[in-house]
């Protein structure tokens, strides 16, 4: 048969097969009139015609002929089934649509009335804390507050301004309150040109000044808004040649002030480079021409590291310089209070801003450095090494620089900020004994406006040539005023306790030192700024052999953490003074190559009992001690499984384990704003860390705490990744943005006071990252082994965390990525159970720090819960299978039971423990 004949014939019998369909369905519509015998009898005549048509078909001698006759038969039954396939998909279609909406409206649902009032409450708060984080640096002429309010504002950091930083502690920024907006609402004045030029710019890509059209949220930023608010958003200068001279003539009619906004961001996992914290040609461009036409410049520091400022002082017509760091979601509202007046800038720096930060010493070792193999090869092993000792920030420039030396250095220094009023200050009295340090302060607000006014009291100890490693000027404590109308007065006290002068001795005593001799203590409007000074002879050296607190031993703990490095020291500046790494110290370490990986020693101890009926649940064990007896019967109770179970599929919530009465409990991201990364709402954003602690203000932070732990409450969430309280070590940290500052003392001070906030409202605060998490570069790469002193260990790097600890009194931490020394953080006892635990007295749990995919590598969960280690942070979604850490924690069972139950029980415990103090139990 030729193809023509038979296409012709599959033709016909598919027409054919349309026709039977046809019949078939007036058939069958004919057969609905029936009677019910009638009806199955005819039911079954159309069936026999079809098998009929089948067996004609399968009889067919001609296999061409027979090909073309199923061709039509399949025509026939694809239309039969045509309506059945129609409605399938449509109930497919239909149930799509509805989970979507389903999911829509879960994702854009209005807040409930507990949520709108809780975040009313944070964002007063907020506002609160970005009025008095703002530091002025510069104000000539007191050209600030802004007596005409037209202005012209320049940047595109003006059209999109950083709120936050990226990462973990980053914000929600697709619903925030923009500078413009404040501006409005301040009844400031701003060239519209200008406003649609760098708006267009920055949205668009195009410097036009059409009238700009703000775009609306995309879907994904309605849907995963934390997810789009993870990654850093970096603002790129418009090229200064697309200001055209007909824009900067009108703007010259219009107003002959020039505000001029320069924005960067920070990151997690991602260091500054130095030409980041530096102005770039785009900007100095800009500059030059507002500097040729106008003659006001303000300049807003929308920065989150130490910035190189130096520029300011080439320009003659900039006037005004304000930093104002990240403002969170509501905080642009101050900053324009802030320049007509409304609120007088009364915040200080919390870092020292330096002409050059290369002059900063832990510069040079901040950044990629990968061990190699003898044969130069890269091992995948990265470090970083502390050279510069205790003297990191202001105690690296107070110490080792004069006078001349100092000014041609630094440019602004530790605690400076400006007002725009006057205050005297005279010192009332003074207590200066063995227990504490008291001095009271009258401040007397001497000019026009009402302001705030810092008390910053400093110490400077006694020191001795190749003796215990000492700054020449430390921070002991400090003390913010009320807001003082002009010509009123407050008396500020400001004490902290005489062994806070203390250094830590690792070389002779392996205690803390307070050495005999004469201490200054420096009543002080900045650390170059001092009102008056005393001194307070300490008669005899005291040696600390206990902690003040718990009255445990003190010993070194960390002394393989310091390596063999030269670290800086104040009697050897020459011979010590950090350097790059050399070609020598590149070479992997002996004892690097020992620990790379984890080996497990079988513990000889007595397996725990498991499994038993005691008849105890969670809630008999509420307000009861850390230590009573009941625990024990209460943990007879879980078998292994409930255990690795809770402590190895750890994220953003514990599993619960009902038949004990343990409940779920969520835990969420922090600390500027409350927030899950897959979760479409997100708490009030605000200020971030840098910010926080420009205020110097404890009393407000703790009142963050609170507003932040009344908005948990209200989206029950249990527990909050935060405060994060790692050191501004070097002006380059991807996460000074979230951290607080250089200054280990205001960094304690502030966490604790947030602590107490948080947990007021009964949200566990978890505090991060501990620690060493002070770079970025590397810290999941395998662990970042971080090399340094003990006594930089204790005096700056954990200092935070001590105080946090003992007079916060949190219940979560959460423990570092890198390694100190060779041993991961989170599986470092040294760290975990000596020195948080049994030297500073710490009840609560530890979770590690997020091991998703490689960047968990190193984490080992034996390891961990011997360390000290509860709870792993697996993966932000919750999978109903296994995941590796659960699948580890079986294996080591079988190959360690005794000591893996044993590290098991004890999280169980920490993490039970936990959960007590949230809301969650009764």
């Amino acid at each position: 048969m030729a193809k023509s004949e038979y296409r012709q014939l599959k033709k016909g019998y598919k027409e054919e097969a349309k026709e039977r369909s046809k019949q078939v369905t007036l058939e069958k519509k004919e057969m609905r009139k029936l009677p019910k015998e009638e009806k199955a009898l005819k039911k079954q005549e159309i069936k026999q015609k079809i098998e009929s048509w089948k067996e004609d078909i399968n009889a067919t001698e001609d296999k061409k002929e027979r090909k073309a006759k199923k061709k039509g038969y399949k025509k026939y039954k694809k239309i039969r089934r045509r309506p059945y396939v129609l409605a399938t998909w449509a109930a497919i279609i239909l149930l799509l649509v509805g989970s979507y909406t389903n999911f829509y409206m879960k994702r854009t649902a209005p807040l409930t009335a507990e949520q709108a009032e809780a975040a009313e409450f944070s964002k007063a708060v907020a506002e609160q804390v970005m009025a008095e984080s703002i530091v002025l640096l510069k104000n000539e002429s007191d050209f600030l507050p802004l007596q005409d309010t037209k202005i012209n504002v320049f940047g595109a950091g003006a059209a999109k301004p950083v709120f936050g930083g990226g990462g973990a502690g980053a914000i929600d920024s697709s619903e925030v309150d923009d500078l413009y907006l404040a501006f409005d609402q301040q009844n400031i004045e701003y060239n519209t040109t200008l406003y649609n030029l760098y708006s267009n710019f920055i949205y668009d890509g195009n410097a036009s000044t059409e009238p700009f059209e703000k775009p609306g949220k995309s879907l994904m930023q309605k849907l995963f808004p934390n997810v789009i608010g993870f990654i850093p958003q970096f603002t790129k200068e418009m090229p200064a040649s697309e200001l055209s001279e007909d824009v900067i003539k009108e703007a010259v009619d219009y107003s002959d002030t020039a505000l001029y906004v320069i924005s960067r961001t920070g990151s997690e996992a991602i260091d500054l480079k130095v030409e980041d914290v530096r102005l770039k040609q785009e900007e100095r461009d800009t500059l030059d021409i507002l500097d040729a036409n106008f003659d006001h410049i303000i300049l807003l520091v929308n920065t989150v590291n130490a910035f190189e400022l130096g520029f300011i002082e080439e320009y003659e017509n900039i006037d005004s310089v304000m930093w104002v760091g990240a403002p969170g979601k509501y905080g642009t509202h101050a900053i324009a209070k802030a320049l007509i007046g409304d609120v007088t800038p009364s915040g200080k720096l919390v870092d020292t801003y330096a002409y050059d930060v290369e002059s900063n010493p832990a510069v040079i070792n901040t950044g990629n450095f990968e061990y190699v193999d003898e044969n130069g090869e890269g091992t995948g092993r990265y470090f970083t090494n502390n050279l510069e000792g205790i003297y990191v920030g202001y105690r690296y420039y107070e110490t080792f620089l004069d006078d001349t030396e100092y000014s041609e250095t630094v440019q602004f220094p530790f605690g400076y900020g400006l007002s725009y009023t006057d205050f005297d200050w005279e010192v009332v009295g003074t207590a200066f004994n063995d227990e504490e340090i008291s001095v009271d302060v009258e401040v007397t607000n001497k000019g026009d406006f009402a302001a705030k006014d810092v008390v910053q009291v400093y110490f400077s100890a006694p020191f001795t040539e190749g003796g215990i490693e000492k700054a020449s000027i430390e921070l002991g404590g400090y003390a913010k005023t009320s807001e003082l109308a002009p010509g009123e007065a407050e008396i500020v006290t400001v004490t902290f306790a005489t062994n806070d002068m203390a250094s830590y001795d690792q070389e002779m005593e392996e205690a803390w030192v307070l050495e005999a001799g004469d201490y200054q203590i420096k009543v002080a409007r900045h650390i170059r700024d001092i009102v008056e000074e005393f001194a307070y002879n300490v008669g005899e050296t005291v040696v600390m052999k206990e902690d003040q607190v718990t009255s445990t031993e003190i010993h070194n703990l960390f002394e393989d953490a310091a390596g063999d490095l030269v670290y800086l020291s104040r009697s050897n500046l020459e011979d010590t003074f950090p350097k790059a790494p050399t070609e020598e110290e590149y070479l992997i370490p002996e004892e690097v190559v020992e620990t790379v990986e984890y080996t497990v020693e079988p513990s000889t101890e007595e397996a725990p009992t498991t499994g038993a009926d005691n008849g105890v649940e969670l809630a008999d064990l509420k307000g009861l001690d850390y230590h009573d007896p009941l625990w024990e019967e209460f943990l007879d109770q879980f078998t292994a499984k409930e255990m690795v179970k809770l402590v190895g599929d750890g994220g953003y919530w514990t599993e619960p384990v009902k038949r004990l009465g343990v409940p779920a409990t969520t835990m969420y991201d922090g600390p500027a704003s409350i927030r899950s990364f897959f979760e479409s709402w997100s708490s009030v954003a605000f200020p971030v860390g840098v910010n926080m602690a420009s205020t110097w203000n404890d009393e407000l932070i703790e009142q963050m705490g609170v507003a932040m732990g009344q908005e948990a409450v209200a989206y029950d969430v249990d527990a909050v990744y935060a405060p994060s309280m790692n050191m501004h070590r070097s002006p380059l940290g991807g996460r000074n943005f979230e951290y607080y500052s250089e200054d280990p003392y205001i960094s304690g001070k502030l966490s604790a006071a947030y602590t107490r906030g948080l947990q007021s409202t009964g949200t566990v605060a978890v505090f991060k990252h501990f620690a060493g998490n002070d770079q970025e570069t590397n810290r999941a790469a395998n662990g970042l082994y971080v090399w340094a002193t003990e006594q930089a260990l204790r005096e700056i790097y954990f200092k935070p965390f001590e105080i946090a600890v003992k007079e916060g009194n949190p219940y979560g931490a959460m423990s570092a990525f890198n390694r100190i020394g060779t041993t991961w953080a989170g599986g470092n006892r040294a760290l975990l159970t000596d020195l948080l635990r049994e030297e500073w007295g710490f009840e609560g749990f530890v979770i590690t720090d997020a091991g998703i995919g490689p960047q968990g590598n190193h984490f080992d969960p034996h390891q961990a819960i011997r360390a000290g280690n509860d709870l792993m942070l697996a993966f932000p979604i919750n999978f109903s299978w296994d995941n590796k850490f659960e699948k580890e924690l079986k294996q080591y069972l079988e190959e360690d039971e005794a000591g893996t139950l044993l590290g098991l029980r004890n999280a169980v415990h920490n993490i039970s423990y936990f959960i007590l103090q949230t809301n969650k139990v009764d």
